[in-house]
């Protein structure tokens, strides 16, 4: 699939007018083309990628921009 599927754990949402909205997109997948922009508004924090192996660390006021734009993941499993 070309799809990129993604988890939202702990939404931040205080006062936002849509906040209802906005926590029914925890889980959800990005078609080939589609963009999830995200702004960071706590001081400090941490985006994983894949796991916990890959991450990024996050100020207060920092975008992601996340896209279902990459390569094909290739599978490769064993004749047994």
């Amino acid at each position: 699939s070309d799809n990129l599927q993604y988890l939202i754990r702990e939404h931040m949402v205080e006062n936002a007018v849509n906040k209802d909205e906005m926590k029914d997109q925890n889980n959800a997948l990005l078609k080939k083309g589609e963009k999830l922009h995200l702004r960071w508004n706590s001081q400090k924090g941490r985006i994983f990628i894949d796991g916990s192996h890959l991450y990024h660390n996050l100020e207060l006021g920092d975008e992601i921009l996340i896209d279902a734009d990459a390569p094909p993941l290739a599978l490769f499993t064993r004749d047994d």
